[in-house]
Parts: structure tokens; C-alpha cells; sequence
């Protein structure tokens, strides 16, 4: 009996006498491995692969890393780097990649093709975090497919009355990050006036509310909020800005709307001399060429590279299999959360499996889920990951604030000129 057949035709129905072997009474049935509905479970047979997903905005460099790092992790399950894919539980692993488009419509949309295939086991992504909130998350939340993102940053993706339950991520909560960026601007640039200028997407709005938040808390003002559109001119924004006479500018936004508005910023004789301050979105070898001279002492927040460089395993075996494979070191902020996100995925799909004499594969998609949320400790190349119940892996992270050009992707010894770790439990008990 071809058992993927009559469960996708059973749908929804109970099929707790369907035996996955077809003969003998030691053979557990899909009921009894929790695979109550066509939706609760994955079987994969011998010989057939697991398929994952990769939904990311593929224009971006966060978007390259993310499937980039997706493959080296597939590359090690043999347990070295050695450019041949390993196996995952006697099974190849396929990759397949969608784009986003950094929308809301295109992580939805993505989403939906990645689920043309029944059996799609998880997926790593989205690159946006506006292509995921209310979008891709609940698209495959509801489908019972996990979702891993290494680069989502909004707080509203892990906030309980707002949190999808398929849904984790590897990369930090900017609750943290726009709490570190207040401190730096308060603590070491002494501003006491600040400015704000994001666009309306789930995350440079909320990190630039969530920097708001901060730096009124530590005893300074924000003269002007901006709202922008990522295509829009910013001629008059940057009129307001100079009106508002600020004494640090935050800019947390994507290419390109972030490296636009840095020029028009620093042709406007007022602001000349105000320092700028971007998010990890804009920080890239690519937004660096694209500013020129104009990138020059540009502050750039985002992970300290400074805990990657003193991981073994990331600076003898995976940075430099990373460079052989593709010819350039890194291109953005996220490659070792990507690669944690694919190797959380591989460890939830481990603990969640049922292999059955034949070389069958049953995958249960809550067992996964739960897999995830019981991750405790564990020791990835962006540092120690433990999974709470809302989405969250990193309960404590170390964000540094960079000075152009001396940004970690375009210069791999690039020392911050200020860093410091927060955990995600103290920031959020802050308010």
C-alpha cells in the first residue's frame, strides 16, 4: 500500500488502522505516532528526500547568506565540509528556495509555493521580517510547518498575543538591539536629541519605536519621528530632520531605501556633521560601495563579531569552507545564524522521527514543534541558543555598534566602538 497516497486522499480523516509496513503487528500506525490528519505528520519513504524550504528576499544579502549557510549545514551532516551533501537520518536533504520579496504579499505568496509540496518539512526564512509577521509565519503556522528565521529581528514575531506557533527564529529580539543603539547614543555620542526616520514595515518601524522607547527612558528626547516610503523622495524628510536639529540620527531600514537616505542626509549643510546610526539591515559590504565617501563614519549597529571569531569552529572550519564554496567571505550579519537555524531545524526533525524497518521515515510536525521549544543551551556558531515558547533562541546577545568603513562584512578584523550584552528577559522587565 502506497501510504502517502491514501493519506493525502484521506485529507483530514482519522487513519489510526493505517500501518505504515503493511504487514505484521510490531509496526506502529500513523495513529499511534500521533499522524491523525494528513497535516500532522511527514513520511518519507527509503530512497526519497526530506525537503526543507528557503523563503528570503534574494536581493538582499542577508537573503544569500541565509541559503548559503542553509547549504553548508547540509554539507556538514557527514561531519565535514567537504563540498558532497550529507544524509539526515539515512535521508538526502532538498533545499528548495522562494522569494519574498521583503512584503508581507511576498512571503504570503512564497509560502503558498513552498506548500505545493505536501510534504515540506520546515522552512528557513523569511529575510524580512515584514515578509513573516501576520504573512509567511501564519501561512505556515497554519499548515503545521515550522519555520526557523536567522535574521527576523521585530519584537511583534515573538510577542505572545501576537506569536505564530510554528514560528522561531536564531537571530536577536530588537527589543535588545534598539536598546543597546539608545545607549550608544546616549552613553558615548552624549546626544540628548535624537531623530528617527524608518519606513511602515513590521521591522524598521518597530525597531524605531522600540529605539524611541529607550532612549526617552534614558533621559533624552526624540525631536522627530519620520515615516518614509522606501521609494519615496527624501528631500522633504530630510528639511524636518534639519528643522528638528537633532544631535544623532537613527536610520533603521533595508537597502535601498537606507543607503538613499545616508546621502541625502549628508548633502543637507545642517546635518553634515550629525552622526548616523544604521540597523544590521543596512549593514553590508554593498551599502558601503554604494555610499562612497559619504559612508565614511557612519555607525552601523549589529551582532559583535567579536564572539564568532573566538569559536573555534567558526573560524578554522566553517568561515573558511564558506569562502572555497563561494569564493567571498560573507556577505552580511546573518550567516551564523543561518547556519544555527538549519542545524535547529536537523536536530528538531532528529527528536521528532520515528525510523521503521524498511528505512521509512515518520516526521511528527508537533513533536518538532516541541523539539524546538525544549532547545536548552545549545552551542551554536552565534552563540548559546535556548528556544522559548514564543519564538525566541537567543535569550541574551551582545550587540556592537560598528564605524564605517570598519563594518565586519567588508573588514573581517573590524573592532567595535561600542558593545554590550543584554539579555532579552532584563530588556523586556525594563519595558
Amino acid at each position: 500500500m502506497i501510504i502517502r497516497r491514501l493519506v493525502a486522499a484521506l485529507g483530514a480523516a482519522v487513519v489510526a488502522t493505517i500501518a505504515l509496513s503493511g504487514c505484521g503487528d510490531t509496526t506502529p500506525s500513523l495513529a499511534e505516532l500521533g499522524c491523525r490528519t494528513a497535516s500532522d505528520c511527514v513520511v518519507v519513504r527509503l530512497g526519497e528526500t526530506i525537503p526543507l524550504g528557503a523563503l528570503v528576499d534574494e536581493s538582499d544579502a542577508i537573503g544569500t547568506d541565509t541559503q548559503r549557510s542553509a547549504r553548508l549545514a547540509i554539507d556538514y551532516l557527514d561531519g565535514s565540509f567537504d563540498g558532497t551533501d550529507g544524509l539526515l537520518l539515512g535521508h538526502p536533504v532538498a533545499l528548495a528556495v522562494e522569494p519574498e520579496f521583503c512584503t508581507p504579499e511576498g512571503g504570503v505568496e512564497g509560502a503558498k509555493r513552498l506548500l505545493l509540496d505536501p510534504n515540506l518539512v520546515a522552512v528557513l526564512g523569511t529575510t524580512c521580517s515584514g515578509a513573516a509577521y501576520q504573512a509567511a509565519a501564519t501561512v505556515l503556522s497554519q499548515a503545521k510547518v515550522l519555520m526557523v528565521s536567522p535574521s527576523n529581528t521585530s519584537p511583534k514575531l515573538t510577542d505572545p498575543a501576537e506569536h505564530e506557533r510554528f514560528y522561531f527564529r536564531t537571530s536577536f529580539n530588537d527589543l535588545v538591539q534598539g536598546a543597546v543603539v539608545a545607549d550608544f547614543a546616549r552613553e558615548r555620542l552624549r546626544a540628548t536629541r535624537a531623530a528617527t526616520v524608518f519606513t511602515g514595515d513590521a521591522y524598521s518601524k518597530t525597531l524605531g519605536e522600540t529605539f524611541t522607547r529607550a532612549f526617552t527612558a534614558a533621559g533624552g528626547r526624540v525631536a522627530a519621528a519620520r515615516q518614509v516610503s522606501a521609494s519615496g523622495s527624501a528631500e522633504s524628510t530630510v528639511q524636518a530632520l534639519a528643522a528638528a536639529k537633532p544631535s544623532v540620527i537613527f536610520l533603521p531600514m533595508f537597502e535601498p531605501p537606507c543607503s538613499r537616505f545616508v546621502r541625502a542626509i549628508r548633502t543637507a549643510p545642517a546635518l553634515r556633521r550629525v552622526p548616523i546610526i544604521v540597523s544590521e539591515a543596512c549593514q553590508s559590504r554593498a551599502v558601503l560601495k554604494a555610499l562612497g565617501s559619504a559612508g565614511t563614519g557612519i555607525f552601523a549597529s549589529g551582532p559583535d563579531y567579536g564572539d564568532l571569531r573566538v569559536n573555534r569552529f567558526y573560524a578554522e572550519s566553517f568561515l573558511p569552507a564558506y569562502k572555497d564554496r563561494f569564493g567571498e567571505a560573507p556577505v552580511s550579519v546573518f550567516h551564523a545564524t543561518g547556519y544555527d537555524a538549519a542545524n535547529l531545524v536537523f536536530s528538531a526533525i532528529r527528536r521528532s522521527s520515528t525510523e521503521l524497518p524498511g528505512g521509512t521515515l515518520v516526521i511528527n510536525r508537533a513533536a518538532m514543534r516541541q523539539a524546538m521549544i525544549e532547545t536548552t543551551g545549545y552551542d551554536g556558531i552565534s552563540g548559546t541558543l535556548s528556544c522559548l515558547p514564543t519564538g525566541d533562541c537567543d535569550p541574551s546577545t551582545r550587540i556592537a555598534v560598528y564605524r564605517a568603513p570598519a563594518w565586519p562584512p567588508a573588514d573581517a578584523d573590524a573592532k567595535p566602538v561600542f558593545s554590550e550584552r543584554k539579555s532579552l528577559a532584563d530588556v523586556i522587565a525594563a519595558g
